[in-house]
Order: structure tokens, then sequence, then C-alpha cells
């Protein structure tokens, strides 16, 4: 008989080392769910819509500079200032005011998008019940994927920020208009800086609702449309045609009706985005948005808004059985 081979030291280190190269990190809970929010990143990146969706936010943002450097150069010969601020969008501090139109537009879509092919995804290919026997507890999965679509929201707000900001200063000097950068200062950085943090907390919204609503419906459909839904018709037509009511109403009732507006999500970002307003833009930021509720009312609403969507998704992921 063969005699069984001996193991040498050299081999049970080679092994232990192989061992140890597979656990690889931390193991406390933080730890874990910052592994999970890069594994989420990962899985968005191998995707082909997060590419086609960046390149549909690039161009939108381009192509609308564009379009005012044309209309500028139509009016070049015209010395009248109706002409110069037709080509303002194109100079810093406007820029932020039509970059921060196209995010809480267009990457609100974008956004929503993602978040619920994010979540839907997992159930309609059937891959979260293979997630839940990994080892990470539901809640850490769950923490993943909104810490994921975080990263991915402030990604998105700064690149096309940066994009708008090196498109806008390239396509002005076509115009022969000068930037004028007597506004910059360290006080008028911060707050910017806030200002964008405003849009990125309007879009993380939108993209916790469509979370929520795909994680209730099991599909990314469901999400995508009920946000839009509510975002484009119920908050745009339906609140406001409620308004017109109860002034037409009057009483009690007819005050219930016009304060419906004041506890809708895009209502209260355009309040704190009008706080801001005038330390970005100037004067003239705050015609651009109308403030009519406090700063603590909007982000009491919002904060509730955040609450009731990120709760009630992660009561689900908790209680659903995902076995059948």
């Amino acid at each position: 008989m063969r005699a069984a081979p001996s193991t040498t030291p050299r081999q049970v280190v080679s092994r232990q080392a192989r061992a140890d190269s597979v656990l690889m990190g931390r193991h406390d809970y933080f730890s874990v769910v910052l592994r999970l929010i890069g594994m989420e990143l990962y899985k968005i990146r191998r995707r082909a819509m997060s590419k086609v969706l960046s390149v549909i936010g690039i161009i939108t943002v381009i192509g609308l500079f564009a379009i005012f450097t044309v209309v500028a150069w139509q009016t070049q010969n015209d010395t009248s200032s109706l002409a110069q601020s037709i080509s303002e969008p194109l100079r810093l501090p406007f820029t932020f005011y039509f970059i921060a139109e196209v995010l809480l537009l267009l990457g609100e879509v974008l956004i929503v998008i993602l978040a619920a092919v994010v979540v839907g995804g997992e159930y309609g290919a059937g891959t979260v019940r293979l997630m839940y026997t990994r080892g990470p507890s539901r809640t850490q999965l769950f923490l993943g994927k909104i810490g994921a679509i975080l990263v991915c929201i402030m990604l998105g707000v700064i690149g096309l920020t940066v994009v708008g900001i090196i498109s806008g200063g390239l396509l002005n000097l076509t115009t022969g208009y000068t930037q004028d950068f007597s506004f910059f200062n360290l006080i008028w950085l911060g707050q910017t800086l806030l200002y964008l943090l405003i849009i990125a907390l309007g879009l993380f919204i939108y993209a916790m609702m469509a979370l929520s609503i795909s994680t209730l419906g099991r599909a990314s459909a469901a999400g995508i449309t009920a946000v839009l839904v509510w975002s484009f018709v119920i908050e745009q037509v339906v609140a406001t045609v409620l308004a017109e009511l109860g002034n037409a109403i009057g009483g009690a009732l007819g005050k219930f009706f016009e304060a419906l507006p004041d506890y809708t999500i895009g209502k209260n970002i355009s309040s704190l985005l009008a706080t801001q307003a005038t330390g970005v833009l100037g004067p003239a930021g705050p015609i651009l948005y109308s403030q009519e509720e406090s700063t603590l009312h909007a982000l009491l609403v919002l904060a509730v808004y955040l609450a009731l969507f990120v709760g009630l998704a992660w009561w689900v992921v908790l209680r659903r059985d995902v076995t059948n």
C-alpha cells in the first residue's frame, strides 16, 4: 500500500495564507456594510444601463448650454442688456441654476430608474433569496443598497456640475462675453456646496420612494411608474388644481386644499433652494425660486417623507418571506 503523503510546514503555511486571503477585511457591522456598498456599486458599474444613464445626463447638460450659445450668437450684435442676459447661463454663478434644473428634472428620472432597478431587479431575477443566505443580515444588505444609491447620487451631482461648468465656460468663450469672478470667495463656495447638497437631498428622497415602492411591488416598473406619476402628475398638476379649488371654495375645507401643495417633496426642495439662492446666484436668485415655507417646515416635511419611505421598505425587507 502507498503511504499517505506527509504535509510539510511550508504547505501548511501556504494553505493558511490561501484561507486568510479569502476572508479579507474586518467583520464588524459597518465594515460589512461598506463592503456591501462596494459590491452594489460594482454591479451598477457593470450594468450597461448605468453607462447609458450617465451618457444621457452628460449629453443633456452639454446640449442645453449649446442651445444658449447658439441663441447668444444670434444676438451678438445687440448691445442691450437682454442680449447679454441670454448668455448668462454660460457664466458662473448662473450656470448653477440651470445645472440644478437639469438635475431636478432629468436627474430625478435617471436616479429613480437606477434605484428601482437596483432593488426590483433582485426580485425579478430571483437573486434576493440567494443574497439572504450569504451571511450578512437583511438590514446590512438593505443599507448596502441605500449606500450605493447615495454614492451614485453624489457622483452624479458632482459629475454633471463639473461637466456643466466646463462646457459652459468653454462655450462662453465663443460668445465674446467675459466671465466675472468677483463673486468668488469662501463664503460663496460654502453656500454653493450647500446648494448642491439640497439638490442631492431631493434626488435621494425620490430615490428612496422608488426603492420603497419597488420593494413593495417586487418589480422595478412599480417604483419607476409610481414616482414619476407622483412627481410630474400629482405634485405638478393635481396639487395645483386642489389649491385653486380650495381658493374658490374658501372656509376651513378650502384652506385645507390650499395647504396641500406645501407638503409635497418638490415644493419643499424648491423652498430650501430659495434660501440658498441669494448666496449662490446673487440678488436675482430669489426671483428664480418661490419660497413660501420656512426652512424648518421644509426640513421637517422632507424628514417625514424620508423616514416613511426608508422605514416602510426596511420593515418589508425584514418581514417578507422570500422562500416561495
